[in-house]
């Protein structure tokens, strides 16, 4: 078993170090698109900013982990990790430019239903996706 754990170390290694350097580029190319500083909010205290830039994370996030898992290799996991981040800024342009265009400006003022709202939204067209990438 330990001789399984050394060989398969730089793998998960390698898959995690690749996860993490697609979610921070993620998390960097999603909060310069939104009209809002998310992370700004944040430190200010606004939930709602946290409730949809949480959500959409982990609309992000799920996906790929799902990728992780049945990726033939870290070039495949990366592709269909692009397609997962593609689909949240999507997302938010859809809810942001089509649907309700002062939904920014409503997660500024530190209105909750509107972060829950556009994070909810992200958190399920992720697992929806998720659940498409599986082959």
């Amino acid at each position: 078993m330990f001789h399984y754990f050394v060989e398969a170390l730089p793998h998960f290694l390698a898959y995690f170090a690749a996860a993490v350097a697609l979610a921070v580029g993620f998390l960097l190319l999603y909060v310069m698109i939104t009209p809002h500083r998310e992370f700004s909010l944040i430190r200010e205290g606004n939930s709602a900013a946290a409730a949809q830039l949480t959500g959409t994370f982990l609309g992000f996030a799920i996906p790929v982990a799902v990728v992780i898992g049945n990726s033939v290799s870290i070039p495949d996991m990366l592709l269909w990790g692009a397609v997962a981040a593609l689909v949240q800024l999507v997302v938010f342009f859809v809810i942001a430019r089509l649907i309700f265009k002062s939904i920014s400006d409503r997660i500024t003022e530190r209105c909750v239903a509107s972060g829950v709202f556009v994070g909810g939204m992200g958190l399920g067209i992720g697992i929806l996706q998720a659940a498409c990438m599986v082959p």
